[in-house]
């Protein structure tokens, strides 16, 4: 197992000169109505590392679908890294290698990994179990099975993970890059009086209920958004509308967040997200944290977690700190990584020697 990549953020591209990227998109492209937290990443890293003359492009996941096609592509155009979403068809497993194309390894060289979400390890998305053979302090002998097998962790993609957790060790060449929020800038917009700003969509819909029930009930004024990509999501607009209907709360259901953070945040008490997922990252709370309002959410989320000021292992639990808390808790420190730290980091990763592809793959 090979330690992971570290790279300085003010090292010098090398080998020096121009480079090219590829960055895999969802086919919705940028629209507002399906911008969330990939979008957001995508579109100020990308950004990035074009200041620091890289020269990028995006494609739909339809294309990524075609491997052959993208594999041409990319010895054609002489790629120095191409960054597929997690759900490519790259990732789906060793038996998926047979019958490939012969500039797919060619592709695979080039492939970069971002781990926002873990689905590939872990398809309800909860914390996976640090693996037995790799994880710090590991007993079980090295011929024990990994639990991240099947997600090609010898290569040759190279990983970028958020954060450093246990079940990252499974990944030889793994390299950890967080997310930045200083896209918006630091601003103070609470009112500790004003509403609990409540993100549905990452519960199930009878725990959604509970949260309503309980602020609306305490007599808080309630602003809802949505997490729009989960079934969990839409579930919870239909359970919203007769609480909206009656004037109990405020929707905010389309925006731009590029343009409209201040309609979703401003004058807000603090943002509160249960959620049951874990998160590598959460824009959501990162920007609310950026904006001035204190993070609430569950015990066991990830990286969710870390943002928080107050925290509870049930949704009935947090209702009630919310309930209780929620105008005189402080806010949680901002996140100290700049976008343009992560850039220069990327950038570099894509100016990196690429792997030989391992045997079998």
């Amino acid at each position: 197992m090979s330690e992971p990549m570290t790279i300085p953020p003010d090292a010098p591209l090398d080998p020096p000169g121009p480079r090219r990227a590829l960055f895999e998109i969802y086919d919705e492209g940028f629209t507002c109505d399906t911008w969330g937290g990939v979008e957001t990443a995508l579109w100020h890293l990308v950004e990035g590392v074009r200041e620091l003359g890289v020269e990028t492009e995006f494609y739909p996941c339809a294309q990524g679908a075609d491997l052959d096609a993208l594999a041409e592509r990319v010895v054609r155009e002489r790629v120095d890294a191409v960054f597929p979403l997690v759900e490519s068809p790259l990732f789906d497993g060793k038996d998926a290698v047979a019958g490939e194309g012969p500039d797919v390894p060619e592709l695979r060289r080039r492939v970069v990994r971002i781990w926002h979400d873990l689905s590939r390890l872990s398809p309800d998305l909860s914390t996976p179990p640090p693996c037995p053979v790799h994880a710090p302090g590991a007993t079980v002998p090295s011929g024990g099975h990994c639990t991240a097998a099947d997600a090609f962790p010898d290569g040759p993609t190279r990983e970028v993970f958020l954060r450093d957790l246990p079940w990252t060790r499974c990944f030889g060449s793994r390299t950890y890059i967080p997310w930045a929020v200083d896209h918006l800038p630091p601003q103070d917009l609470r009112d500790p009086s004003g509403p609990v700003l409540l993100q549905l969509g990452k519960t199930s819909a009878d725990q959604a209920r509970v949260c309503l029930d309980r602020l609306t009930g305490a007599g808080a004024p309630v602003r809802v958004s949505f997490a729009t990509w989960s079934k969990e999501g839409r579930d919870a607009r239909e359970l919203v509308a007769p609480y909206a209907a009656s004037g109990a709360v405020e929707v905010v259901d389309s925006y731009d967040i590029r343009t409209e953070w201040k309609r979703v945040y401003a004058g807000a008490r603090l943002f509160v997200l249960p959620s049951v997922f874990h998160e590598t990252f959460n824009f959501a709370a990162a920007e609310a944290l950026q904006l001035g309002l204190p993070v609430a959410t569950l015990d066991d989320c990830g990286a969710l977690a870390g943002f928080a000021s107050l925290r509870a292992a049930t949704v009935a639990g947090l209702m009630d700190a919310v309930v209780a808390r929620g105008g005189s808790v402080r806010p949680a420190q901002r996140p100290r990584t700049g976008w343009r730290e992560v850039a220069h980091r990327y950038a570099s990763l894509i100016a990196a020697p690429r792997r030989a592809p391992a045997a079998g793959v």
